[in-house]
C-alpha cells in the first residue's frame, strides 16, 4: 500500500482555483480529475483505473417519502446490472437509511479497498463540496487502509445533461400529440 499524507479536509472548488462556480470551469475540473479525494485515492499503482476491489456508493439527498428513496435502490440495481462493478450500494445523505457510513461499512464487508462515492445530484453545491466529503471522511475513520473519492455531480457532464433534456422534451411533446394537445 502506498503511504500518503491525508489532508485535514478534502479539496473544495475554491482550493482548486475557482472562486466562482462558472459552469464551464467546474465542468473542466470534473473532467480533469477534480473529484474530491481523500487517503490514497489517487495512488492506483499498477491496478489500472478500476479493480475488483473497487466499490461504488451512489448517494442522494434522502427523502421523507419512502417512494423517493426506493427509486435510488432501483437505480443502484440497474447500475450494478449494467456495469462491471460488483460492489454497489445506495446511500442517503440525510432523512433516510442507509447512511453513507452504513453503505461504506457494507462495501468494506464485501471486500472493497477503494470506494467511489458518486452523488446523484445535478449540480455542485454545499452537499457536494462540504457535506458528502465530511460524511465520507467520518465513515472512513472506521476503516483504516480504505481509500475513497467523491465524483463530480451529473450536471457537470454537458453532453449527458443535454441528451437527457432533449429526450425529456421530445417525450413530453410526443405525449401532447398523443393526447391531442399538440399541433
Amino acid at each position: 500500500m502506498h503511504s500518503v499524507t491525508i489532508p485535514s479536509h478534502p479539496p473544495t472548488i475554491s482550493s482548486l482555483g475557482l472562486h466562482s462556480l462558472e459552469f464551464s470551469k467546474s465542468r473542466r475540473i470534473a473532467m480533469n480529475g477534480g473529484a474530491l479525494c481523500a487517503k490514497s485515492c489517487l495512488s492506483v499503482g499498477n491496478e489500472g483505473p478500476q479493480t475488483k476491489r473497487d466499490a461504488v456508493i451512489i448517494v442522494d439527498h434522502g427523502s421523507r417519502r419512502q417512494e423517493s428513496n426506493l427509486m435510488l435502490n432501483e437505480f443502484v440495481s440497474m447500475f450494478k446490472a449494467r456495469t462491471s462493478y460488483e460492489i454497489v450500494e445506495p446511500a442517503h445523505m440525510e432523512l433516510a437509511e442507509p447512511s453513507i457510513r452504513d453503505a461504506f461499512k457494507l462495501c468494506v464487508q464485501q471486500g472493497a479497498k477503494r470506494i467511489i462515492i458518486s452523488p446523484f445530484f445535478l449540480f455542485p453545491g454545499r452537499h457536494w463540496n462540504q457535506d458528502i466529503p465530511a460524511l465520507a471522511a467520518e465513515a472512513a475513520e472506521d476503516h483504516s487502509g480504505i481509500s475513497y473519492i467523491v465524483t463530480a455531480p451529473l450536471g457537470l457532464h454537458e453532453s449527458l445533461v443535454l441528451s437527457i433534456f432533449t429526450s425529456l422534451i421530445s417525450y413530453a411533446l410526443s405525449y401532447l400529440v398523443l393526447k391531442g394537445c399538440g399541433e
